[in-house]
C-alpha cells in the first residue's frame, strides 16, 4: 500500500508544498546523520549508513537515532556521542507528531 505522501510525491503536484518541505527536512537530517558516521569505519557503521540512506521519512530516521548513538559511543565515547546526537535531535522539531518527541523525565521528590 502506498502512503499518501508517497502517492502525492509520485504525482508531483506543484501545489503540494508540505511534501517538499518534509522531503527537505528528511534530507537535512539524513545528511547530518551520515556526516557523523562517514568519519568512522567498520561493518556496523556501514550497515547503519545504509539504513540511514534508505530511511523513507523523518519518523524512520527518528528511530535510527539510538543506533546512531550506539555506533558513535563505541568510537567517540558516550558523552561525545550524546552531544552529537543532541544536535541532530533539534532538527526533528516540527517534523514529528507531538507524541514522538524527546521525553522529559521528571524526578520525584525524595
Amino acid at each position: 500500500m502506498v502512503s499518501p505522501s508517497s502517492f502525492f510525491r509520485l504525482l508531483s503536484f506543484p501545489g503540494i508544498g508540505w511534501s517538499r518541505s518534509a522531503d527537505r527536512k528528511t534530507g537535512r537530517i539524513r545528511t547530518a546523520m551520515l556526516s557523523l558516521l562517514q568519519v568512522h569505519s567498520g561493518q556496523n557503521v556501514q550497515r547503519l549508513m545504509q539504513r540511514v540512506r534508505f530511511a523513507e521519512d523523518v519518523e524512520a530516521l527518528w528511530y535510527l537515532r539510538q543506533d546512531l548513538l550506539a555506533a558513535l559511543s563505541e568510537v567517540d565515547g558516550e558523552l561525545e556521542a550524546r552531544r552529537q546526537v543532541k544536535q541532530i535531535n533539534c532538527m526533528f522539531k516540527g517534523g514529528l507528531p507531538n507524541t514522538m518527541g524527546p521525553r522529559i523525565h521528571q524526578r520525584f521528590p525524595v
